[in-house]
């Protein structure tokens, strides 16, 4: 290799003196180089590499001027451009591993990382190299995706495994196996369902989990005190009343046919904020309780949509969407009237203590009561308060309106069932227009086991998920930690083995035998995260059952229609459900 000395004050060296002929130094600059030494050749097509041109075009200008005074200049350009050439394509070298190495790694954490040969073996939907059973359940309507997946125990079995990237789902059909995963005591952590409500309902009692959920549980439990229900009786006999009346008031002007499911619900969502929230709601539809039931209707319809496209799983690419746009304003709506709930009862806190009740010494409070209490106490601040309040306005008035509309369809269709009804609460009653004591609702068994057949062909939540936090087995099949696990209630309602004849209406088997297998009827779940409102909500039904099969007929509109059901946070109609209403 040719050692250079560059000195910048020597006197020039020509290039004819270094026996190199050349008339242009900028035309055979590459030559030059190689004469000089090999090593200082540069490879490069001006042309080709877009990016370098300014550079060796500032560079062929300078030999130009040049014009042959020195060899040093030609050399020292060399040197500067070679460098700059060797930065770049190290640079893209780099840049290029990166991306490689970011792309592995994704592949091994989104496809590999979660290897369970004990859940592989398991039957259940077609599984693709690296999706998985993903693309097994994108591009369906909510009611497609509702009937696709009461389909799979038919096709797979009661222990379905299902994977979707790395992501293991297993869906439990036998009271065997929901008990095991209802009763463990330490896997209460919701699935990624319930991960997607959390921008609405925080983490309340619902989504909540360890420590947190263990101290909310202990500070709202007394609010469904036996003692707190009949306090309540007040407010479920004058909605009841009110509703009886509102529907004397349609059969008087001619509208003997109800669109049953949003009627209902304005009477469930009044209950619940009189009795829980201690607010009294005005009568009629006012901008933001209409605001308040769509939002929550298309809150959940959402939910489950995103639920179902998996690449809006990721919050960036959701909240982008007009998914994502469309539920923020939904939330807005829907916090707008919580939020005017919680203030209200907050400005009437003065008055609270002229409304406590003592039973045995203790004060009885409502939900709202207890939990501003609590933020006196200091244990609880106002996104907490908020966080239970949206909880228990939905499930408190959602789906007991649902309950109740499944309900007056099948009651429609059995007119021997409203009979015996009638009987029972003319029994009771007499010929007496009273509403019902406490007591007295304890009495009326035939309606406590219509109710209950209600729920068996129609849970409010026909799906709960969780998410397992410490491994456990059933039988041979290992649960690992970070599996999901859905409890499928509405199918193991309907079946045989345990409800001979599934699709009948027959409130008479709750008569012969109680509850059944106590994991094969969990119309509110069972386990330590059962539902803490179900005294609640079965007192309510009874009031306004009763109420109703006292002064009214009912009757289909269309005989043996049967609605088609979807997939969404409670079991819901994809059509409307109308009831015919006649007086006594």
């Amino acid at each position: 290799m040719t050692s250079i000395k560059i000195d910048d004050d020597a006197e020039p060296e020509s290039i004819e003196e270094a026996g190199i002929l050349e008339a242009d130094v900028g035309a055979r600059f590459d030559q030059q180089l190689a004469n000089i030494d090999p090593k200082l050749k540069i490879d490069i097509d001006p042309q080709s590499h877009r990016d370098l041109r300014p550079e060796m075009m500032f560079i062929r200008e300078e030999l130009r001027q040049a014009k042959g005074q020195t060899l040093a200049l030609c050399v020292k350009c060399a040197i500067v451009l070679n460098n700059y050439c060797d930065f770049v394509q190290i640079i893209k070298m780099l840049w290029e591993i990166a991306l490689c190495a970011i792309i592995i790694y994704l592949i091994k954490h989104f496809f590999f990382s979660n290897v369970n040969p004990s859940m592989d073996k398991l039957p259940g939907p077609p599984r693709k190299f690296l999706l998985g059973s993903a693309l097994e359940f994108v591009g369906y309507t909510q009611t497609e995706m509702f009937e696709k997946i009461i389909e799979f125990p038919k096709l797979y079995g009661n222990r379905i495994g299902v994977k979707v990237f790395n992501r293991y789902i297993l869906h439990v059909y036998t009271p065997k196996d929901i008990e095991v995963v209802l009763s463990h005591s330490r896997n209460i952590t919701k699935n990624i369902t319930y991960e997607f409500m959390k921008p609405w309902l925080g983490t309340g009692l619902l989504l909540s989990t360890g420590a947190k959920w263990h101290k909310r549980r202990k500070i709202l439990t007394p609010a469904f005190h036996f003692e707190i229900l009949k306090n309540f009786a007040k407010v479920f006999e004058e909605d009841s009343r009110n509703m009886v009346n509102d529907i004397n008031s349609r059969l008087k002007r001619g509208a003997d046919v109800l669109d049953v499911m949003p009627f209902l619900s304005d009477y469930t969502l009044y209950t619940i904020c009189e009795t829980a929230m201690g607010t009294k709601l005005g009568s009629g539809d006012t901008q933001a309780k209409l605001d308040y039931k769509k939002s929550t209707l298309s809150i959940g319809s959402l939910i489950m949509q995103r639920l179902t496209r998996f690449w809006l799983h990721s919050d960036f690419t959701f909240y982008l969407s007009s998914l994502g746009k469309e539920f923020k304003k939904c939330l807005k709506d829907n916090f707008a009237f919580t939020d005017s709930v919680i203030e209200e009862r907050r400005q009437q806190k003065a008055n609270i203590t002229k409304e406590l009740k003592e039973t045995d010494g203790k004060k009885r409070l409502a939900l709202l009561d207890l939990l501003l209490e609590a933020e006196g106490k200091g244990e609880m601040d106002l996104e907490g308060i908020r966080e239970e309040v949206n909880t228990f306005m939905f499930e408190g008035h959602d789906t007991t309106a649902m309950a109740l509309t499944f309900g007056l369809m099948l009651l429609a269709e059995h007119r021997k069932v409203q009979d015996l009804i009638y009987e029972e609460c003319i029994s009771i009653f007499g010929n007496s227009d009273r509403t019902a004591t406490t007591a007295e609702l304890a009495e009326m068994k035939y309606l406590e086991a219509t109710i209950k057949e209600i729920l068996r062909l129609y849970p409010s939540v026909p799906f709960i998920g969780r998410l397992i936090t410490e491994d456990f087995y059933l039988d041979e099949t290992h649960v690992t930690k970070g599996t999901e696990v859905v409890v499928h209630i509405y199918d193991v309602h309907r079946n045989e083995e345990y409800f001979p004849e599934p699709e009948l209406f027959r409130p008479e088997r709750f008569l012969m035998n109680g509850d059944k297998t106590h994991f094969s009827y969990i119309p509110f779940s069972a386990g330590p995260r059962n539902c803490i409102g179900q005294r609640f909500a079965m007192q309510e039904m009874k009031y306004m059952l009763s109420d109703i099969i006292r002064h009214f007929i009912l009757s289909p509109e269309k005989m043996g229609f049967r609605p088609k059901l979807k997939t969404d946070l409670v079991l819901r109609s994809s059509e409307p459900i109308y009831v015919k209403f006649s007086s006594r």
